[in-house]
Order: structure tokens, then C-alpha cells, then sequence
């Protein structure tokens, strides 16, 4: 018979043994044993039969580029150099600005050269108003540079010039009221452009106060100038062997050109032989004074005196509010008429010999001016003129282009 004690002991020692069993069956499955965090496996989602769209993620951004300088190609030169010559008896200001250069007060008879920026396209002929600065407008002619010379130099220089040219041709633009020295060059070297002048040019500045008030001054400065335009006339005709002189003035301007010349052909008759054309556009001039005095001195000259006459000119417009006298380049019922003189009606057209702004469509006397320069008609031989019976002699008109 088997005790208490000892049963009770075979029992705990088969309970052991089952404990251990369970155990080591645990561990041989891979299962954790206690106090063992089991790490958790993921386990593949079942299939299934309809399509999951899954979003595709958002692009990066792309990665900065560095920054780099757009090479642009250099703007095409839209303008041409043109140098003309000058002789002006303006007082000499202290500036280096080309536009400033020359004052308005009167001083020695002084001489140089100009370089003008023209645009090769401009709107039509001739230059606006002298108020606008070098750049300001792209379309406008741009004093660039102005060089004082002595007077032998700029004779020699003018001289050289000349010979290049081959004809030996010399265009003399003489300024009138209400224009600056800057406005004169640009002028000129437009007027030349506008011409297709073979040639040299060159413009006289005597010392306008530019200023539409200053009409009075004006009209004394003008007449003081004269025998200093009388030299130029000279020292050119004389020291550079120019051939053919051909001279433009435009209003007040003419009262200077007109008496310089007849002074000129009376001291030196073989030096004024020498000018081919004389050419008086819109001459502010009393019409009575101008027929007594000026007039048969001008038709007795070896030369062609052209008047362009219109009443609509801004210069002679301008005229109507300082005098009470007919012009010599009025126009209208009551158009001056003088013997041996052509005497144009240019008020259909433009005659200030002022570039009109751009896209405007002016017509101008300049196509006449050419076929006079250039081809050398009379006035009944060039198209574009008709001819006028007036009680007073006969006149011409210019067409409307």
C-alpha cells in the first residue's frame, strides 16, 4: 500500500513533466514565451475583384535653376551721322553741352562743325520744334557734338570736304526767328538729307533769343548779323574753291541772306557768280521796302531768286501779331508779285521746313527745292506748278501732292 506522502509526489512530479512538455512545444511553434512581445507581422490584404485607384504622389518641385543673363543682340543703328559746318555771331557760354554751347546773346563771328544723328526713317522732311533733347524722340534729328574751330582751320576743313565731293557743291541754310543754335543745325543737316543735296552743308546761327515773345529782339538782332553773314559769304566763295553755292533762308532769316548776297555780288561780283540759287521761303520782309530795295539788285544778279510765298507760314503767322504791314512772303488776294523774281504760292503746303510729327502726311515745298537745285528748270518747266495772270504780272502756285 502506497502512502499518502509519496503519491502526492508523483503527482507533482508528472505535473512538471507535462509543464515542460507544453513548453518546449511552445517554443519549437515560434510563439513567445511570457513577458515576450511578439512583433507583429503584416499580413498581405486578401485579393479582391474590383480595382483600388491608388493616387500617384504629387511631383517634386524641380530643383532651382541658377539664373542666367539673356544675351539680347545690340539694337540695329536706326540713325546716320551727318557733319555740317556753321559760322554764328552767338556769344560763346561756358557749357560743353552741345545744345548749350552757343548762347543767345550776340558775340564774335566764331566758326566749328556739328555732328547730327538723323534717323534713317523719319516721318518726312525737315526737324520739329528745337525744344526736345538728344533721345527724347526717335524720330527726330539729335545734335550729337559741336567743335570749335579757328577760322583757317574750318576754311581748310570745309575746303577738303568740298574736294571729296567731286562737284564742289556748297547748301547754306540761313535760320529764322524763334530758332536756337541746336535748331538750326539739326535743320540744316535734315534740309540736306530731305534734298538729297551732293554736297556739303553749312548753316549760318546769328543770335535769335528763340523765344516766340522775343520778335522785336528778334528783328534787331537779325539786322546787326548781317554783315557778319556777309563775311561767311566771302571767306567760303573765296578760300575754298567751292563751285557751286546754293542759298536757303526761311522767314526773318532772309532779311540777313537777301542784303549779305547783294553786298557780296556788289564788292565782289566774281565771287557771287558763284551762287547758283537763291532761295527765300516765307521772307518776313516789308513788301514795299523789299520791291524798292532789294528786289532790282536781286534781278540785276547773275543768279535765280525763288520766292515761296504763303500767308499760313507759323513764322509769318506769327509776324501778323508785331506788324501792320504786308510781307514779301504773303500769299492771298493780294500776293506781291516782283519783276524778274519767281514768285511761288506755296499755302497749300507745308513751309516751315519743319519735320512733322510722326504719321502725319504733310506736303512740302522741299520737292520743288529739289527739282530747282537739282535739274535747274525754270519754274514753267517743272511739274507740279501752275501758272497765275494776276493784274500785277503772273506767279505760280504749287500743286497739293
Amino acid at each position: 500500500m502506497i502512502k499518502p506522502q509519496q503519491h502526492n509526489l508523483g503527482f507533482r512530479h508528472l505535473e512538471k513533466l507535462v509543464l515542460l512538455v507544453v513548453l518546449l512545444l511552445c517554443t519549437s511553434c515560434g510563439r513567445p514565451l511570457a513577458g515576450q512581445h511578439a512583433t507583429p507581422t503584416q499580413q498581405p490584404a486578401p485579393p479582391s475583384n474590383q480595382t483600388t485607384r491608388v493616387p500617384e504622389p504629387a511631383p517634386a518641385p524641380p530643383a532651382p535653376v541658377p539664373a542666367t543673363s539673356v544675351q539680347q543682340a545690340p539694337p540695329q543703328a536706326s540713325f546716320t551721322l551727318v557733319r555740317v559746318f556753321f559760322a554764328t555771331d552767338r556769344a560763346r557760354s561756358t557749357s560743353s553741352d552741345p545744345y548749350k554751347m552757343f548762347s543767345a546773346k550776340r558775340g564774335p563771328l566764331s566758326f566749328g562743325s556739328c555732328e547730327i544723328a538723323l534717323p534713317l526713317n523719319p516721318p518726312e522732311a525737315g526737324n520739329a520744334s528745337g525744344q526736345d533733347t538728344p533721345g527724347k524722340t526717335a524720330s527726330r534729328p539729335a545734335l550729337r557734338r559741336v567743335v570749335p574751330r579757328e577760322r583757317t582751320e574750318l576754311l581748310n576743313q570745309l575746303r577738303s570736304a568740298l574736294a571729296k565731293t567731286g562737284k564742289r557743291n556748297l547748301l547754306i541754310f540761313v535760320h529764322g526767328y524763334n530758332v536756337g543754335f541746336a535748331d538750326a543745325a539739326r535743320r540744316t543737316a535734315q534740309l540736306s538729307q530731305d534734298l538729297n543735296f551732293d554736297g556739303v552743308a553749312a548753316f549760318f546761327s546769328w543770335p535769335s533769343k528763340g523765344r516766340s515773345e522775343a520778335f522785336s529782339a528778334d528783328e534787331t538782332d537779325v539786322e546787326w548779323a548781317q554783315p557778319d553773314l556777309k563775311e561767311f559769304l566771302k571767306e567760303v566763295t573765296l578760300k575754298t574753291r567751292v563751285k557751286n553755292v546754293y542759298l536757303i533762308g526761311h522767314g526773318m532769316g532772309n532779311r540777313a541772306l537777301a542784303k549779305a548776297f547783294i553786298y557780296l555780288n556788289s564788292e565782289r561780283p566774281d565771287l557771287a557768280r558763284q551762287v547758283r540759287e537763291l532761295v527765300l521761303v516765307a521772307p518776313d520782309h516789308n513788301a514795299d521796302l523789299f520791291r524798292s530795295e532789294l528786289a532790282p539788285s536781286l534781278s540785276a544778279a547773275p543768279i535765280r531768286t525763288t520766292i515761296y510765298a504763303s500767308s499760313r507760314d507759323p513764322a509769318l503767322k506769327a509776324a501778323l501779331k508785331y506788324q501792320d504791314y504786308l510781307r514779301a512772303g504773303d500769299s492771298g488776294p493780294s500776293q506781291p508779285i516782283y519783276e524778274g523774281i519767281d514768285t511761288i504760292d506755296a499755302s497749300r503746303v507745308d513751309t516751315s521746313l519743319a519735320t512733322p510729327s510722326k504719321g502725319a502726311n504733310r506736303s512740302s515745298i522741299l520737292s520743288d527745292i529739289h527739282r530747282v537745285i537739282h535739274d535747274g528748270k525754270k519754274a514753267y518747266e517743272r511739274s507740279g506748278l501752275q501758272a497765275v495772270n494776276d493784274v500785277s504780272g503772273r506767279f505760280w502756285r504749287l500743286k497739293k501732292q
